[in-house]
């Protein structure tokens, strides 16, 4: 499990966290019932406060990714496909819709974003 926390975004240090981690579970880079080092472990290897990583968990457990059980620790969830095929596409769906709507306000055209697109998906 890899994070890599980023001084140059406006996302707070829990979104980050729990984005990556949910993206390293939907793709198969964290395996179903992986244990997850513990919240405090996680803090001091990113020189972090332990409140946002105790917040991306939260967000983890209740979204499905993972489960605590107190004394074991915590988990990996198995996901079906399609609960997985869900979620990235929700995913998908408010990341796009955030940045579209800024694309919109800029006065971009359905197709000058598409060849934006289209030209990042290959670089």
């Amino acid at each position: 499990m890899d994070i890599v926390l980023s001084q140059k975004t406006d996302k707070p240090i829990y979104t980050q966290i729990y984005e990556q981690i949910a993206a390293q579970i939907m793709n198969g880079d964290v395996a179903a019932g992986e244990k997850l080092p513990p919240i405090r472990t996680v803090a001091v290897n990113l020189r972090i406060s332990v409140i946002p990583v105790k917040q991306a968990w939260e967000q983890l457990e209740r979204e499905g990714f993972i489960s605590t059980t107190p004394g074991r620790g915590t988990f990996v969830n198995e996901l079906e496909h399609h609960e997985i095929s869900s979620k990235r596409t929700a995913t998908a769906e408010e990341l796009l819709t955030k940045n579209l709507a800024t694309c919109r306000e800029m006065g971009l055209t359905l197709e000058e974003v598409l060849e934006i697109v289209k030209k990042k998906w290959y670089t």
